[in-house]
């Protein structure tokens, strides 16, 4: 082989390195684009976990908020009982008092009509008081099962967020082996060139 077919090989080789080259930090810039994006979709994915912890607690918030309401409520309840178990323990008495006297019996049969109006007042706010907490308890296990619907999206995307860094990951490596090839390649064109200028001290111009 003469020296202008080795300098016309040389130049194939080079122009097909120069190729290479291009395509190596085309492909960089690609990859580049994508972690950048990746990354990007990383921190949104956090700002919403951020914001699903804080709904989280302003819930458990709201949820011992309910659950002190509900201890106070049994706690009238428990009072309620006390005191009704008085009343029939009054009623009792007056029925005893009854068999003695009818005058009694009259006068006792008033005070227990008074003692079974408050009762009864008592009662209807009890009712009523009940049934505003079931509202209030039915309203927060909407809140959280909505939460927890939620909650399952974000693990969703999460799921698909680590499969397109896994992807990425791949690709990468991928890359990394493709640059490997190429510049090992280089390295043997640049010693190939070197051993040509060392085996011919006067090249052509």
């Amino acid at each position: 082989m003469t020296n202008a077919q080795r300098l016309d090989h040389v130049e194939d080789e080079l122009e097909t390195v120069k190729r290479l080259l291009m395509s190596t930090a085309s492909y960089a810039e690609s990859a580049n684009r994508r972690l950048d994006e990746l990354t990007i979709k990383q921190d949104r994915t956090q700002s919403h976990l951020d914001e699903l912890t804080i709904k989280q607690d302003r819930t458990q918030s709201h949820l011992d908020e309910l659950t002190i309401k509900q201890d106070r409520t049994q706690s009238h309840l428990d009072e309620l009982t006390i005191k009704q178990d008085r009343t029939q323990s009054h009623l009792d008495e007056l029925t005893i008092k009854q068999d003695r006297t009818q005058s009694n019996l009259d006068q006792l049969g008033a005070r227990v009509d008074q003692v079974g109006g408050k009762v009864d007042q008592l009662s209807d706010q009890v009712d009523s008081f009940i049934t505003h907490t079931q509202r209030l308890f039915t309203k927060a296990g909407n809140e959280i099962e909505e939460t927890k619907a939620r909650t399952e999206r974000l693990e969703a995307l999460m799921l698909k967020l680590d499969r397109n860094f896994e992807e990425q990951k791949s690709q990468f490596q991928e890359f990394q082996l493709t640059t490997g090839a190429a510049l090992e390649r280089i390295d043997r064109v640049l010693d190939y060139l070197l051993r040509q200028q060392g085996g011919n001290p006067n090249p052509r111009s």
